[in-house]
């Protein structure tokens, strides 16, 4: 009920407008198939209207849609825009824009289609009267446009406009032509709504123009497939849909036809169209598809061998164009404007891909890693021999499940036919027809396991990226870091895993792994003060230049506030204890005084060493209590800015050790140096592991005996490091909606790892809270990077710990 209130409060047009369009739609039995023939010619708009008397069509059209399926959809655009665009302008200049934008979108359309009606139907369409309920919510984002950034305002016009010719041009309705044609006025509004607030932006970045260019280029791919699927295509480029799979005969339609002398032509028709059928051939059938999507990835990452290859496919696909419509050499020239249409228009839709690809070609100057292509081509020639060989061989021992017995002659001049798209082979003459079970699956899979492989690759390929690993760069990143010093996470910057970025002068490193095209920091910049200032800014470029996406991992308030234009997100709460002055006295210090206590009774005191310099027989039990720590988890070891037993080895690093009178090893916890002008000022605690049969509290006490230890040495502080997923909630900010999607992640992973338990034990020790960040210029970009920090905490887990860590939080969440 609360949820409903805050809707109606804060977007009552979209609400209202969203429930009477149901309710219409429900009361008038319009909801499954549409208004009735004689209710749509009454509301629906058309080029007839308003020559019969029904000036109301306009306003009335928008409250109906053809279907559920249009319903669902429209729902979704005005939830989507509508309710973004009154939080951002207004309720009552949305619902005048959508009002608006509305009338003037269906009214222009209804006005074209009766121009190409009255001057030889140069624009194709099958339906007089039609109704759509979000043709007004395209005009309001194209005004909501105008409140947003820069970047997000180029992407949201650039994907609505993107959908809405490719629908024009494909499906061609008068719906799509509406929504068409509501852009501009709802431009229009927008700009006298924003008045002198919105500025251009400048010209987009390079990142941001490769990622148009890559929609543009998936919007062309896609176009076709939405031809196919809806029925009732009549765009200019619907024509393009016969690349893909109809209708399909079966081997008695092609005997029964084929029988007949005098039906040449039918049989050849059909023997292209069986060889089309099944899911093999339907998969084949989208190939083209696939490629352009795999390559529009390639041109996001700006890969250079992605902008050659997709000028190539689609000079290529220009070519079989032509090729295609020539395949019917009967047919007289065309005679009409809506003929010449469908006969230019899916031939420059691969020329203007090109145009844009030369236009932006500066763009693209990613390389892959050496030998990466030729790994490739040996893959891709080593399949396609394999395929070969398999589809000769296996069609000559079958040769007689074929309708007529096939010579090795024969097989080899269908050879090639096997791995193009069926649609492609309206010229071709078949002489070799499967009829028997395996000789069909032969025949229409060969060709998907070979462009399963390319494709595939392909995509690998385009996600490698060059790293240029020096063995002295991390002996240059620790000499930086002796030197100057950095926070209390900067010693991380030293553990195997990182690649290193400097600056030009040489004074200022950043430690960074890249996973999935995301460069991913270990922290923050390391180094003299003001080069550490410029590495931001140069690090981006240089990430930029590669092609992948900048998100600094793990860093404090003053880099957030240095990267005010980018988005950040807390990941982690860091404990630091103040030592000055430092007693543990008073209630809330009960549990860490009773823990010495304890350990005073044990007989366990705490030894201070390094891992390589102690004995024997610690080492052996510090590494057997890890892998029983381990075991009894059963799940993998994290890592990344969270220690391992193999960053204990570190000579800088020192370890507490909490040992009784018999050498037993009860507990052991590892220490980060952090220097400031290569003076060590104060430590990190990093590893902590205990052992099954110690005292309750060694943690406690062996935390406490390092803050005795560094206190009377006149160390500033000790750090707790950070808790991940775990946050204090006390500090009345508003909470965004990633972070409260990071509290869920938190929270569910609590019962595995235990994260928010970590934060709760140390705040025994009474510290101060430092909020850890994550800093990312570009939300798109969240889904990837995501991923790179999942691979960079789990980068070696196994298909079989996945599942089980599945397990484990569905039976702790879901317990019997």
């Amino acid at each position: 009920m609360d949820a409903v209130k805050v809707l109606l409060r804060r977007a009552p047009f979209t609400v209202v407008l969203v429930v009477v369009v149901w309710t219409v739609a429900i009361l008038t039995k319009s909801l499954s198939t549409g208004p009735s023939d004689e209710l749509i010619d009454r509301v629906g708009f058309g080029p007839d209207q308003f020559s019969i008397g029904h000036w109301w069509s306009p306003v009335s059209s928008m409250f109906f849609s053809g279907g559920l399926s249009g319903y669902v959809w429209a729902t979704l655009l005005i939830a989507w825009l509508c309710g973004l665009a009154e939080m951002r302008i207004g309720t009552i200049r949305t619902a005048v824009i959508f009002v608006v934008t509305h009338i003037l979108g269906t009214s222009l359309a209804a006005g074209m289609i009766a121009l190409s009606m009255r001057t030889g139907d140069w624009w194709p369409t099958g339906l007089a009267v039609e109704v759509d309920p979000a043709v007004g919510a395209i005009g309001v984002g194209f005004a909501l446009s105008f409140q947003l950034t820069p970047t997000w305002r180029r992407r949201l016009r650039v994907v609505l406009s993107l959908a809405l010719v490719m629908c024009a041009l494909y499906i061609g309705s008068m719906v799509d032509l509406a929504r068409l044609f509501a852009v501009l006025p709802g431009l229009l509004a927008g700009a006298v709504v924003a008045g002198r607030k919105w500025h251009t932006g400048g010209q987009p970045s390079s990142v941001e123009t490769r990622l148009l260019v890559a929609l543009v280029v998936a919007a062309s791919a896609v176009g076709p497939l939405v031809a196919t699927v809806t029925q009732t295509a009549n765009g200019p480029l619907s024509v393009l849909q016969s690349l893909f799979v109809g209708d399909q005969p079966d081997a008695i339609d092609l005997e029964y036809v084929c029988g007949d002398p005098s039906a040449v032509q039918d049989c050849q028709n059909l023997r292209a169209l069986l060889r089309m059928s099944g899911v093999g051939s339907a998969i084949l059938s989208i190939v083209p598809v696939l490629l352009l999507l795999v390559l529009a990835e390639g041109l996001r990452r700006g890969r250079k061998f992605a902008w050659w290859v997709t000028a190539g496919l689609n000079i290529a696909l220009t070519w079989l164009g032509v090729l295609l419509l020539m395949s019917y050499p009967a047919d007289a020239l065309p005679t009409t404007t809506q003929d010449w249409i469908q006969l230019l228009v899916p031939l420059a839709q691969p020329l203007v891909i090109v145009v844009l690809l030369l236009a932006t070609r500066k763009k693209f100057r990613v390389s892959a890693p050496p030998g990466t292509y030729m790994k490739f081509a040996v893959i891709t020639l080593g399949t396609v021999v394999a395929c070969c060989v398999i589809y000769v061989g296996g069609a000559w021992l079958l040769r007689d499940q074929f309708e007529s017995q096939p010579g090795l002659h024969a097989i080899l001049a269908d050879l090639p036919t096997r791995f193009a798209p069926p649609g492609y082979l309206g010229l071709v003459d078949f002489a070799v027809v499967p009829t028997g079970w395996w000789s069909m699956h032969l025949h229409h899979w060969i060709g998907v396991v070979f462009w399963a492989v390319v494709i595939i690759g392909g995509l690998v390929t385009f996600r490698k990226a060059i790293v240029e690993r020096r063995a002295a760069d991390r002996s240059r990143a620790r000499e930086l870091l002796a030197e100057y010093g950095g926070s209390s996470m900067s010693h991380m910057i030293t553990w195997r895993g990182n690649d290193y970025w400097f600056t030009p002068d040489g004074k200022a490193v950043i430690a960074y792994r890249v996973i999935s095209a995301v460069a991913l920091t270990t922290g923050e910049p390391v180094g003299e003060a003001e080069s550490k200032s410029a590495a931001v800014q140069q690090f981006t470029q240089f990430c930029a230049t590669n092609g992948w996406t900048p998100c600094f991992y793990s860093v404090g308030e003053s880099l957030r506030t240095e990267l005010s234009s980018w988005s950040s997100v807390q990941v982690a709460e860091e404990t630091v204890v103040p030592l000055p002055g430092l007693e543990f006295r008073g209630k809330k210090w009960q549990d860490v005084r009773t823990a010495m206590n304890k350990a005073g009774n044990f007989g366990v005191t705490a030894q201070w060493t390094s891992y390589r310099d102690a004995p024997p027989w610690m080492t052996e039990q510090i590494a057997a209590l890890s892998d029983a720590w381990l075991a009894d988890k059963g799940l993998p070891e994290m890592g990344f800015t969270l220690g391992t037993l193999e960053e204990l080895a570190d000579d800088e690093v020192r370890c507490l050790v909490a040992v009784d009178e018999d050498r037993k090893v009860h507990g052991v916890t590892s220490w980060l140096p952090v220097r400031q002008d290569g003076e060590i000022v104060a430590w990190t605690l990093d590893f902590m592991r205990r052992s099954n049969s110690a005292f309750t509290g060694v943690m406690e006490f062996l935390i406490a005996s390092m803050a005795i230890r560094c206190r009377d040495e006149g160390v500033e502080y000790i750090s707790l490091s950070g808790a991940p997923l775990a946050r204090r909630r006390d500090r009345g900010e508003k909470v965004p909606l990633l972070q409260r999607l990071l509290d869920v992640v938190g929270r569910l992973l609590e019962p595995v790892y235990g994260f928010r338990s970590l934060l709760a034990f140390k705040a025994k020790f009474q510290p101060q809270y430092r909020p850890l960040f994550m800093s990312y210029p570009d939300a798109s970009a969240l889904p990837s990077i995501g991923n790179a920090i999942t691979k960079a905490y789990l980068p070696r887990i196994t298909l079989r710990q996945a599942g089980r860590l599945a397990g484990k939080l569905i039976i702790r969440r879901y317990p019997r």
